[in-house]
């Protein structure tokens, strides 16, 4: 709960971008569920995203669950909190100067390495048997202590959290028992870093931070980057149907 709510006591986001994530949270955003069910807009006779047309248009279907924004607004917020990982892991054993940069303005390399690690970015690991799911986001090799960390980031909405953790732990269990065997390392570790598209913090991720020796205060840059992106995609999925929206006064100073 402390880890959640970090980023209300440091005030490093803008009072406007507070008070939009705290009516997210809330649910009050005007999406078409929001006008039909909660305000009972006469107007409004169909929930339906106005996107996808699919399903019902509820905020967490806006921030983590609509189909037509996977591969562009979801990748891109996934990918900023990769870019905070990838880089603090870069750093730690000299594989990239020690010169933290923004997150937002680092680009990873898809091979890193000096004498004792080697470090892949969004790269298939090759088996002898065939395995789906053998791209992790990061693979870090220690060679001195034959150590491997699969590490694979989601920022889901926050009642899919704990399944999200269990499903990543499930999704590479075969994948570390192929690595162990040909590479013939003496431990294979799966680490799922997983955090809410609302900044929800599940205790999982600070020992996940743990196992792969980073600070634990970490999550804060994770959080802020999760929530700026959250908020951009809901901004930028009101302003695309502004014309056809009217916002309650009571959320309008929030969107």
């Amino acid at each position: 709960m402390e880890a959640s709510n970090k980023w209300l006591k440091l005030g490093s986001l803008f009072p406007e971008t507070e008070g939009f994530i705290i009516a997210i949270q809330d649910q009050v955003i005007n999406t078409n569920n929001y006008k039909k069910y909660i305000v009972k807009d006469p107007n409004t006779h169909n929930d339906k995203c106005r996107k996808c047309h699919r399903h019902p248009e509820t905020i967490q279907h806006i921030t983590g669950a609509c189909p037509t924004l996977t591969q562009t607004d979801y990748t891109h917020r996934h990918n900023q909190v990769v870019h905070i990982i990838h880089q603090k892991l870069a750093i730690k054993p000299k594989l990239i100067p020690n010169k933290l940069m923004p997150y937002y303005q680092y680009t990873p390399k898809p091979v890193l390495e000096n004498t004792n690690y080697r470090m892949y970015f969004d790269r298939a690991i090759l088996t002898d048997k065939t395995i789906h799911n053998n791209r992790p986001d990061i693979t870090l090799i220690d060679k001195v202590k034959k150590e491997i960390y699969i590490i694979d980031i989601a920022v889901p909405n926050t009642h899919n959290i704990q399944k999200t953790i269990t499903e990543k732990i499930h999704k590479y269990t075969e994948l570390k028992e192929e690595v162990h065997r040909i590479w013939k390392m003496d431990r294979v570790y799966i680490v799922p870093l997983v955090l809410s598209s609302t900044g929800v913090i599940p205790k999982y991720l600070l020992h996940s931070l743990n196992v792969i020796n980073l600070p634990e205060n970490t999550y804060i840059t994770m959080q802020k980057a999760a929530i700026l992106n959250t908020c951009r995609i809901v901004r930028k999925f009101l302003q695309e149907y502004s014309a056809t929206q009217t916002i309650p006064e009571h959320t309008a100073h929030l969107a």
